[in-house]
């Protein structure tokens, strides 16, 4: 019991005495001061602000970070800005070689297309050579007498070109069965058919030889 009454009369400690003489009266002075301010019509939440703008650490911490995000967000606009650049980089050469693959494809569909169209003129031609072929063996196996009535009553180009291709035995006989006068027109035609396709192969000879 005289323990208790002891410790009730001990004095307060500095702790107390500061939150007694100096915290307390101050938060109240500050509570009173606000609700004054805010019956008066100030505006308490700028004035807190302008307050801690004024307080060094705060202020500086502030524009700190006010800088901070500045940066950022010009860094987040230049990244993207290159990334729009970059996407039409990409879109643009994507683009070309679309392109150049359909040209490729429309090549290579012509390519086959000519291709085709000259297998096919070659098999025609091969068809059409040996069909002349067997027409010249039926003149060569033909009576020359014959041979020599039929091809003077021809036209021109077509004797002369089937002559053209007889053996030159062959020619000879037949040449002697057709009229004078016939047997030398086809005569001259053929010297000069050989003349001329003489002179072609001379050139395409000292073409070769120049290149």
């Amino acid at each position: 019991m005289d323990n208790m009454v002891d410790d009730k009369k001990k004095p307060f400690n500095f702790f107390q005495r500061f939150l007694l003489v100096i915290v307390i009266p101050l938060m109240f002075a500050v509570v009173v001061a606000l609700i004054l301010m805010i019956y008066s019509g100030a505006d308490v939440v700028s004035k807190g602000k302008e307050l801690m703008n004024q307080i060094p650490f705060l202020s500086s911490e502030k524009a700190s970070t006010d800088q901070e995000i500045a940066d950022n967000k010009e860094n987040i606009a230049d990244l993207e800005k290159q990334l729009k650049e970059q996407t039409a980089n990409i879109e643009s050469l994507e683009s070309q070689l679309k392109a150049s693959e359909a040209e490729s494809k429309s090549l290579k569909l012509d390519k086959i297309k000519l291709q085709n169209q000259l297998d096919e003129l070659k098999n025609t031609q091969e068809k059409t050579q040996k069909a002349f072929d067997d027409i010249v063996k039926t003149y060569e196996t033909m009576s020359a007498k014959k041979s020599a009535a039929i091809l003077s009553a021809m036209s021109q180009d077509e004797a002369l070109k089937i002559l053209a291709s007889l053996k030159p035995a062959i020619l000879a006989t037949i040449l002697e069965k057709m009229e004078p006068s016939v047997a030398s027109k086809y005569t001259e035609l053929l010297a000069a058919t050989n003349s001329a396709s003489e002179s072609t192969n001379d050139t395409s000879t000292d073409t070769a030889s120049s290149e």
